[in-house]
């Protein structure tokens, strides 16, 4: 049996991919306009394995969030306004969010008219998560990040580029 109350630890509810890709496009809306960065670079300043980066930064180029070039002076950039990019977005493009969920306690129908013993409870919770990614822009984790240094995010010691 228990005692006291159990500490809470927070998972994260997105994937690693999206985790990665949100960090990678908090460094680009960091970078000056027009420049790009290779995908090595993102992931030795964000300490994420370079060819997995490169495979989540893929579907984000696809939607037009990202775009890419070939070459010397090639790699990725924003192609759209950090404050028209929406946490919910990215995420998306990597987790399609849109299709059926697996069930919280593994049922394999769940839903409003079959539902297991925490679907009310996981639905409130994920509603409540999606209401903050689609109000939440790359532009607000880009201040959050200048006003909050010392959180480490994106990556420690994370600077104004030269």
């Amino acid at each position: 049996m228990m005692s006291g109350s159990p500490r809470i630890r927070l998972v994260s509810p997105i994937s690693r991919s999206s985790e990665y890709a949100i960090r990678a496009l908090t460094h680009l809306a960091h970078l000056p306009p027009g420049k790009f960065s290779l995908a090595r670079e993102m992931a030795e300043a964000l300490s994420i394995p370079a060819p997995f980066l490169g495979k989540c930064l893929q579907p984000l180029v696809a939607r037009g969030i990202l775009s890419s070039q070939r070459g010397r002076n090639g790699g990725f950039q924003l192609r759209v306004s950090p404050s028209e990019i929406t946490l919910y977005q990215i995420v998306d493009a990597l987790e399609h969010l849109s299709r059926p969920r697996q069930c919280f306690l593994g049922q394999a129908e769940c839903s409003d008219e079959r539902a297991c013993p925490m679907h009310s409870y996981w639905k409130q919770a994920a509603e409540a998560f999606t209401t903050q990614m689609l109000s939440t822009t790359l532009a607000d984790v880009v201040r959050f990040c200048e006003e909050n240094p010392e959180s480490g995010y994106p990556a420690p010691f994370w600077k104004d580029p030269d």
